[in-house]
């Protein structure tokens, strides 16, 4: 009873609104979708009768490559995600809909994402950041200072571990001296097991039995970190001089987690290993510790909820199913990602992204020239398998110094 236009059936009003005539304003298809989701204010007339109408227009604007339409949002209403799929799903050109300080904006581009993106074309940022991807808007970057841990979901060749491998290069790249790594690679080591030697690779385990190990050390230093910051009146690491950042990355997560087939002991091995995990997000953040979970097919096992809910940066490939796509972002969309390396990066708001391109020979080029021949990370442990472990936090006047050839 709200539309203004008379049609015969149903299917006809719906055809309006999903699949508009192509001569019809972009403005004009926004009130049709506005009347038939019922996305309206409410008014008196002279009368005194109460009425509803469209929510208000505020405006146009244009840029280079879109023009965006901003109305106010009628009170007791919301952007919900049944208006935006309408909209999106209503015109043939790529669209963002977003609220804001009570307004709707709807912004339409005049051109897509590339389906492939160098990553030699990712320009330089300073920072503990790496790069998400291009979205329509330019150029995403994630800052681990400002938000420690992620996940990342994906299937199988739709752009996971090269996305990792981004986080591991563009961190190597800018910050050799201050980065160490910690991977764990549960594809039994066959993705970064080549890494192993890297100056900024402490250790990479291949099983769960050798992430257990590793998880064991982390929570030791954990504990010592701790104890330093007490001593020094520390609370957060981005507050401090200290430059060093450990990253834990997991690769195929979902290899640790416990399954009714397993025995006790193996079953055990699982959940100490995401009990640690999870202590990582709760409480490793703030003393430079940055976990990083990634997993083909997210459920409520594979992806621990203490996790899910310490990490608020979520990233997403494609997914098989809308459930995955929930589970790992908190809403659907990732079940209908076109290409490979496309993704859906949220934390408070969601963006669409084309993930750079970083192939294995690049890759091994790009870190060769990273190849750093001093390590400032204070007082050093053992070297074992060209592999540096510490055991310690740095300070300013730490200039322990070990060589690599």
């Amino acid at each position: 009873m709200f539309s203004v236009f008379a049609y015969t059936s149903i299917a006809a009003l719906t055809a309006a609104v999903f699949m508009p005539e192509t001569n019809m304003s972009y403005k004009r298809r926004l009130s049709i979708i506005f009347r038939r989701t019922g996305f309206l204010r409410e008014y008196r007339d002279l009368y005194g009768n109460l009425k509803q109408g469209l929510p208000k227009y505020l405006g146009e604007t244009t840029a280079g490559n879109y023009a965006e339409y901003s109305y106010s949002i009628p009170l007791g209403n919301v952007l919900s995600e049944s208006l935006e799929k309408a909209i999106v799903e209503a015109f043939d050109v790529p669209v963002k809909v977003y609220a804001e300080g009570g307004r709707l904006y709807v912004r339409f581009y005049n051109e897509n994402l590339p389906e492939n993106i160098s990553y030699a074309k990712v320009p330089n940022r300073g920072g503990y950041v790496v790069p998400i991807g291009k979205s329509l808007d330019g150029w995403l970057f994630h800052n681990f200072d400002k938000t420690p841990h992620m996940t990342v979901a994906g299937a199988t060749r739709q752009g996971k571990t090269v996305f990792l491998k981004n986080v591991l290069t563009y961190l190597s790249e800018r910050h050799g001296e201050d980065i160490r790594f910690y991977m764990i690679d549960l594809k039994g080591g066959l993705e970064f097991g080549r890494y192993a030697k890297l100056p900024q690779v402490v250790e990479v385990a291949s099983d769960a039995s050798e992430a257990a190990e590793v998880f064991t050390k982390l929570r030791q230093q954990m504990n010592e970190t701790m104890a330093y910051f007490r001593d020094n009146g520390y609370t957060n690491i981005v507050n401090t001089p200290i430059k060093q950042r450990t990253f834990i990355i997991i690769d195929e997560a979902a290899q640790l987690t416990p399954e009714p087939f397993m025995d006790d002991e193996e079953k055990k091995l699982m959940q100490y290993c995401q009990w640690c995990m999870a202590e990582i997000t709760r409480i490793a953040g703030a003393l430079g510790w940055r976990l990083i979970h990634a997993t083909q097919y997210p459920t409520a096992d594979s992806l621990p909820r203490a996790v899910k809910q310490n990490a608020d940066a979520k990233m997403a490939f494609r997914l098989p199913t809308e459930l995955a796509s929930r589970v790992a972002i908190d809403e659907n969309g990732a079940e209908y990602l076109p290409n490979p390396g496309r993704g859906i990066y949220r934390t408070v708001d969601r963006q669409i992204v084309q993930v750079p391109y970083l192939s294995d020979e690049e890759m091994a080029k790009r870190l060769k020239l990273t190849k750093r021949s001093v390590i400032t990370w204070g007082e050093l442990g053992e070297r074992r398998d060209d592999r540096v472990r510490t055991n310690e936090v740095p300070t300013e006047n730490d200039r322990d110094i070990i060589e690599f050839e």
